[in-house]
């Protein structure tokens, strides 16, 4: 009965990580093609305005993959962070 119960738990919260965490990390990922991406300004801001939809697909698809949810909230914070550091740290 205690494992039917985190069994479900797990589950929730997989799916919790793939429609909520990976929300910052499709963002994140579009402003540092927008950033870095060697276009025209005008281009640049196309081309992360239109990926961020299919990068969260995406993430999503490979959260719901995970094996577990702490491994899938684990692979969203640290994604999120580099990508935050990419984003916002690093020199363009």
């Amino acid at each position: 009965m205690a494992s039917h119960r985190l069994a479900r738990l797990d589950a929730a919260l997989r799916v919790l990580a793939a429609l909520v965490g990976t929300l910052p990390l499709a963002v994140l990922t579009s402003v540092c093609l927008a950033r870095f991406a060697p276009l025209a300004e005008s281009t640049r801001s196309a081309l992360g305005f239109s990926l961020v939809v299919p990068l969260w697909l995406a993430a999503m698809c490979f959260a719901f993959l995970a094996r577990s949810a702490a491994r899938a909230w684990g692979v969203c914070a640290a994604l999120g962070a580099v990508l935050l550091a990419l984003a916002y740290v690093a020199p363009q």
